[in-house]
């Protein structure tokens, strides 16, 4: 008796895990109704089959992402996940409340992923994107920062970027030796970024010192030759 109970189950194992197979082989082939439809026979033979139910989720958000969302929430309370497990599902919860425009949501759900794995680089990518929409550049350089201790890559330009995002806020309200600031900070941080002359030069274009504009014209001419016109 127990061999046969035992042999019922490994082979609704077995099916389960061969149909998901099957599932995700139709998703790359952009079959998108029939790997639903796989998908949703896994999880009835299967209630415990995490993963078909998060992939069953990831299909449904486009065109049901209120469906999508109630699939992964309940994911949540399921006992013994994994962490890695624990970060895909946070990672669909941020994707779907973002198609679902409740960005303050989205960003906690990302936030979560980064408690279980501070060096999630998608997490942070995703976290910097967010930053930047919020014109919150001092975090998206704290961000960034991070993101590239993590990946080995250490692009000065970003950081420059970020400074001159807040040149522009400062210059659009007439603070323009706070916007110099700024700007001159950027070349600093990265003497190649070439917005930070051109920006800077419209700032003693403005102030009247036309020496000191066409100097930092020029340099940003030279470093930008194919955008050099709009100067």
């Amino acid at each position: 008796m127990r061999y046969l109970i035992k042999n019922f189950f490994n082979k609704n194992s077995f099916y389960s895990q061969s149909t998901y197979t099957e599932a995700l082989n139709a998703m790359v082939r952009g079959e998108k109704s029939k790997s639903i439809s796989l998908l949703k026979d896994v999880v009835k033979n299967d209630t415990n089959h995490i993963q078909a139910y998060l992939q069953l989720g990831n299909i449904l958000r486009d065109d049901n992402p209120e469906q999508a969302l109630k699939i992964h929430q309940s994911l949540t309370v399921r006992p013994n996940l994994n962490s890695d497990m624990t970060v895909d599902i946070h990672k669909s919860l941020a994707l779907d409340y973002d198609i679902l425009g409740d960005a303050k949501k989205s960003k906690h759900e990302i936030e979560k992923i980064l408690i279980i794995e501070k060096r999630n680089i998608w997490a942070l990518s995703s976290l910097i994107k967010i930053s930047e929409s919020e014109k919150d550049w001092d975090q998206a350089a704290k961000l960034s920062k991070r993101l590239q201790k993590i990946t080995g890559k250490n692009n000065k330009e970003n950081f420059a970027q970020f400074e001159v995002y807040k040149g522009l806020e400062n210059l659009d309200k007439g603070l323009f030796n706070e916007a110099k600031i700024f700007f001159q900070k950027a070349i600093k941080i990265a003497p190649e970024y070439s917005l930070s002359y051109k920006y800077l030069g419209n700032i003693y274009e403005q102030t009247r010192d036309l020496v000191s504009a066409l100097k930092n014209w020029e340099l940003f001419a030279i470093k930008d030759l194919k955008n050099s016109y709009t100067v």
